[in-house]
């Protein structure tokens, strides 16, 4: 084996002084060399001194070279984790860290855009992840950045077949058979918002989205009422008992207000013979401003005012800020949703519209609100009146809303095409 080091003279500006060259077994030559900083002076040149220094530079280089060795092992056998990207985020992580208020979208929608997203549709759009998105199998393991449209198909196909269930006070779960394309393709969408985002700011190479499509959807018509079962809902008998629920239903039928509306319709939004449409209120947030900030008047026609009257006779107390569909249970809250939806069908019922019927003619708390625009169309109201009043921004809208067809009254119709009588607008008892 060669000596370690050996030391030679280099000529320097501070004159002759000694180095250190150092034996590299891999490359089997010397092939490192020092400056010891000794200069090459006197009768014996200082060669023992440089010969001390030398030995403590070699040992030195040895110690650094076995821990270069030792680190790029340990690198070879335990490499950093990679660095985390939203391209190798789990995709069921990614989604469900998507849809929360603190989610970069949700700030960007709320700071930048002064947009905020809903914490009900957030909440929404996280539920659908956990209920729709996580169960699928194909989706272990799929990150975001290897989701692919194969795997999308896979997932559509998967999600048209599942079954929607409903579960009665006494725990009978009921299948409602397969859900709605329209559902499906709102589930479909709490997906594609979120991988969009990241293909938008550029995190992932393509959009696995494009030119997908939506679930086909077979659209049901919203039910409306007639003339005479709106009149007959305004006559039937009012009590201590049921006008809460027959307000509900003349303030979807004759003044368009959303549930959200009519459960934050509070003492000071009525004035002057209109309603001032200014509340919405949504159980995660409380208190806001109506559906696309749609805040409007709506005249209150005397079918209205005459339960707005009971109702004010039965309060314990009147404030402007009391909810006037207040709940009996929770002091100071509106009444709940599922009041609503329970209650629409017991007026149903009173009109003579049994179960199966509301269900044939798809009818629901939200088809008092098609009923108004509907029959608001036929009593000759201007269209841009109509609007006004629903709160819609187009005529587009207006239209999704009526639905005249359902409510034409034929024999008249026909009299009046017989004898030659125009056929004008119902009158309306505002």
């Amino acid at each position: 084996m060669r000596y370690p080091y050996t030391l030679f003279k280099v000529k320097s500006k501070l004159g002759i002084m000694w180095h250190a060259r150092f034996w590299d077994e891999t490359l089997k030559k010397y092939a490192h060399s020092k400056t010891t900083g000794i200069l090459a002076e006197g009768r014996k040149e200082n060669r023992r001194e440089a010969n001390d220094v030398a030995k403590r530079l070699y040992n030195e280089f040895i110690t650094q070279k076995q821990e270069t060795e030792t680190k790029l092992i340990l690198q070879a056998t335990h490499p950093k984790p990679a660095v985390k990207t939203v391209a190798n985020t789990p995709l069921v992580e990614y989604l469900s860290n998507f849809w929360t208020s603190e989610s970069e979208y949700a700030k960007f929608k709320r700071d930048v855009k002064l947009k905020p997203l809903s914490a009900e549709y957030i909440k929404n759009n996280h539920e659908d992840i956990r209920r729709h998105v996580v169960p699928f199998e194909f989706f272990e393991g799929v990150t975001v950045g290897n989701l692919k449209k194969s795997i999308l198909k896979k997932w559509l196909i998967w999600l048209a077949g599942r079954r929607k269930t409903k579960t009665k006070k006494d725990g009978t779960i009921i299948d409602e058979g397969r859900i709605t394309g329209r559902r499906a393709n709102t589930i479909l969408q709490s997906v594609r918002v979120a991988i969009r985002w990241a293909y938008d700011n550029e995190e992932i190479p393509i959009d696995p989205f494009h030119k997908l499509g939506d679930i086909t959807e077979i659209e049901k018509e919203k039910g409306v009422l007639s003339f005479e079962e709106r009149d007959k809902l305004s006559e039937l008998p009012i009590t201590k008992k049921n006008y809460k629920s027959r307000l509900m239903m003349l303030l979807g039928s004759w003044c368009g207000l959303r549930r959200g509306e009519m459960r934050g319709l509070q003492w000071g939004d009525i004035a002057n013979g209109l309603i001032t449409v200014q509340h919405n209120y949504i159980n995660a947030e409380g208190l806001k401003k109506p559906k696309w900030n749609s805040t409007r008047k709506v005249p209150i026609p005397s079918a209205v005012q005459k339960l707005l009257d009971f109702a004010s006779e039965q309060a314990v107390t009147i404030s402007p800020n009391n909810y006037i569909l207040e709940s009996p249970k929770y002091k100071g809250k509106p009444l709940s949703k599922n009041f609503f939806r329970d209650r629409v069908e017991v007026e149903l019922l009173k009109l003579g519209i049994s179960i199966p019927q509301q269900e044939e003619r798809f009818l629901s708390c939200h088809s008092l609100r098609h009923t108004f625009v509907t029959l608001a169309e036929l009593s000759g109201i201007p269209d841009v009146e109509i609007r006004a009043m629903a709160g819609h921004k187009n005529i587009r809208t207006q239209r999704k809303y009526s639905h005249v067809p359902q409510v034409i009254n034929f024999d008249e119709a026909r009299r009046k095409l017989e004898t030659g009588t125009a056929i004008l607008p119902k009158a309306v008892n505002l």
